[in-house]
């Protein structure tokens, strides 16, 4: 018996050496932080393509350490960390790194995309390539966009096809005047609230409902304490994928082809799982009980006016050219 123990413990050594000599191979660490748990695409991506990839293709020489779950803060602190060069990729909301660059409210803007192709085409195409040039210049490296999904509406009162049918209700939205002020041109009350919060703001009554993705949706619970479902489309959200300029400039340039390329399949896996989570979750969340209504090709019309002012204004400020080119390219 104490030999095989001994057996064991050699056994473990060696391996803890093997790794450590793995590890300590790797010439440069990349730490990769998120808000989103292990259930997210942008985790499920990260870990079964950037992280791989790059590992794999660099030849040891990058080390992929992988933070969900908020560990390393919350969108903003990951920006200013990226910024700061302490931090070398993180998957932001676009919503929020706009404080970053503000030409990327254009992104925000209500019904400007009525399809997920009509997203790709802006954002993997000249002006995406604008959008990266323009990150350049405060000190990120902006590598490619990925997916959350159009913004739903639900609540506990009633279904929505109408604006009118949002009267008096109190909606929490983002804390971002894109999302205020659409609201208010959708017709209900909204109540800016950071995300943590918003459970227990409609388990408890302080909000009649909230605009999320499906997947986000299904993977809070708010079926629990919802029970319409209004597909009202009215934004698009998406992730930035960003690095720190610092670890971009330290990399040779083979390694930086790798990393863009690692980035490049994690967004096309990202994207297919959100779409995959997106057909399964819809058809759990109405067997969960929740009443699930389509807006037809009418009633979503008089979103889209009800709301164009809102377009007017902030496509004023994310530079009126900028919203220009997208409705050009949209055409």
């Amino acid at each position: 018996m104490k030999a095989r123990k001994m057996f064991f413990a050699i056994l473990l050594t060696v391996f803890a050496a093997c790794a450590c000599g793995i590890a300590g191979a790797a010439e440069f660490t990349m730490k990769v932080g998120y808000v989103v748990p292990e259930s997210y695409p942008h985790h499920i991506a990260a870990r079964d393509v950037l992280k791989t990839y790059i590992e794999k293709e660099s030849g040891g020489k990058i080390a992929v350490e992988l933070y969900p779950n908020g560990q390393l803060g919350g969108d903003r602190q990951l920006c200013e960390s990226i910024q700061l060069g302490a931090l070398e990729m993180a998957f932001p909301s676009t919503t929020y790194f706009s404080t970053f660059m503000p030409e990327l409210q254009v992104l925000d803007l209500p019904y400007l995309f009525s399809s997920r192709e009509e997203v790709y085409k802006v954002l993997d195409g000249e002006i995406g390539a604008t959008f990266a040039a323009g990150a350049k210049k405060k000190g990120f490296y902006l590598l490619g966009f990925g997916d959350i999904g159009f913004m739903q509406l639900t609540n506990s009162k009633r279904p929505i096809h109408k604006p009118e049918d949002t009267a008096g209700l109190k909606i929490r939205v983002m804390e971002n005047p894109v999302y205020i002020d659409t609201a208010k041109a959708m017709g209900f009350n909204p109540t800016p609230m950071s995300f943590g919060e918003v459970y227990t703001a409609l388990q408890q009554g302080v909000v009649d409902g909230q605009e999320q993705s499906i997947n986000v949706i299904r993977n809070m619970k708010f079926y629990d304490v919802q029970k319409y479902l209004s597909m009202t489309k009215e934004a698009y959200s998406t992730i930035a994928i960003v690095a720190s300029e610092s670890f971009m400039d330290s990399l040779p340039e083979d390694l930086k082809t790798v990393v863009r390329k690692g980035v490049q399949l994690f967004c096309k896996e990202q994207r297919e799982i959100t779409t995959r989570q997106e057909v399964a979750n819809l058809k759990e969340l109405k067997e969960k009980g929740m009443e699930v209504n389509e807006l037809t090709e009418a009633e979503h019309k008089v979103f889209v006016e009800a709301t164009r002012p809102v377009r007017e204004k902030y496509s004023e400020k994310a530079g009126k050219k900028l919203y220009e080119d997208i409705e050009a390219l949209l055409k």
